[in-house]
This record gives structure tokens, sequence and C-alpha cells, in this order.
């Protein structure tokens, strides 16, 4: 993850999620504080990323140091935690067979579009385009540990394999994904991994029916194109 830029970086190797890794691995305890934060620097290094914790002081009190390095699989894993958690309480709204509205988690005055395709899924966010346009270029290291989580059966949940009869091979796809995608995953697809979302893909489209309340009547559209009340006073033209 050399070069990784910060606009990457910020939506995966934050301090947030290199401190919860640590966290999970031992190494510190408690939630990120201002102080924490202010003497932690997080770097994309080749072999994972690295986490280095000054040496720090509060009056007479001394706090140790550190420096340890975060594996990619490790930072995969807390990335699916975080999704899943932000997702959860996100408001979905159904507009069309494969469109969906989600709230934003920080605004939920805001909605995000997420398509649902038969090949995966996309959103609108700037998360999702930002992780979409760079993560294989600058953290391909971080996109190959994503396509390595797996469930305790050993189902992967980013990774989906598709048979070429053609080519007699097996193609495999990393799909990447927001908390707006894992919330319409979860709500319309009965989804945890891709493959299920494949796999639920064609009976959820197939059963989609538009509701007579989405619906105008002919009378509703004729009226919305040309109002009756509209038109002004009609006056015969002379010469």
């Amino acid at each position: 993850m050399y070069g990784i830029s910060s606009s990457l970086a910020s939506q995966t190797i934050n301090k947030i999620t290199a401190w919860n890794c640590l966290v999970s691995l031992g190494k510190v305890s408690g939630t990120l504080t201002k102080f924490m934060s202010d003497r932690m620097i997080v770097e994309g290094w080749g072999v994972g990323v690295r986490v280095v914790i000054k040496r720090g002081y509060k009056g007479i009190e001394v706090f140790k140091g550190l420096s340890t390095i975060i594996s990619p699989l490790k930072i995969a894993l807390q990335m699916m935690e975080q999704t899943c958690s932000k997702s959860v309480k996100l408001n979905v709204i159904r507009k069309s067979e494969r469109l969906f509205l989600v709230d934003s988690f920080q605004d939920p005055s805001i909605k995000h579009v997420v398509s649902a395709q038969f090949d995966g899924l996309t959103c609108s966010c700037m998360k999702f385009k930002c992780l979409k346009s760079r993560m294989e270029k600058e953290a391909p290291q971080l996109l190959k540990a994503l396509g390595q989580v797996s469930l305790l059966d050993g189902s992967k949940v980013y990774l989906t394999e598709h048979y070429d009869l053609n080519e007699r091979t097996i193609e495999e796809k990393v799909h990447l994904q927001c908390h707006h995608i894992r919330a319409v995953m979860r709500e319309f697809f009965d989804a945890f991994t891709f493959q299920e979302y494949l796999w639920n893909w064609k009976k959820v489209i197939n059963s989609y029916r538009y509701s007579q309340d989405n619906r105008m009547s002919d009378e509703e559209w004729n009226e919305s194109l040309f109002p009756v009340d509209n038109w002004g006073e009609f006056k015969r033209k002379t010469s």
C-alpha cells in the first residue's frame, strides 16, 4: 500500500480503523481519545499498515509508545465490521426494480442511490466511488485481503466465483461495498455474502411489482401534461 492516497487512506486505513485493530489484537484498550490520536502515525506499507504510537506524557504520568504492523486481512475484517455496524439502522426505500434510496449515516435527510444489477451493486456515495476508482491501483493487497474474508462455514463475504464454460476456468471477482450497499443486501436480498446476493437477485427482481400508489392513472397523467386551468382565456384571432 505504498503511495496510497489520502482520500483512500481516510476510507480504509484511518486512525479509528487502525485503533480498533489494535484493540482486537490486545495491544491497546478502550476507545480512541484525542490524546492517543495525536500520538498516532498510520502508514500504508507493502506488507500491511504500520502503526506508531509515540511515547507521551501527562504531568508526571508516562505513556509507553508502540510500533507494529497490521496485516491487510486484519484491516479488511475491521472494514467489514464497521460497514455492517453502520448499515444496521439505515432506512432503505425501493424506487424501482433495481434502484434503492438509502439514508446517509451522518444525515438521514440525504439519500444515496444504490443500483442492484445482476453482477453486483453500486452506490452514489463518495465512499464507494473512492473505493471503486482507487482500490485496485493504490491498495491491491487490501483488495486481495477483502477477497479472503470468510465466515465460519468458509463462505467468502466479498468474493464470487463464476465458471467460464468457453475458457473452462473459474473467474473470481471481489465486490467492494459501502454501508448503503450492505443495508440493501440485508433488507431486500436476504444476503450477507455477495454470492448469496447473486443467488437471490433474480428472485427479488422478478417479484417486484409497482404498487398502485406509485402509478398514475391515465387521467392523472393527461392532467399533469395538459393542466385544465392553466390555458388562459381563449380569444378568436382577428385580422
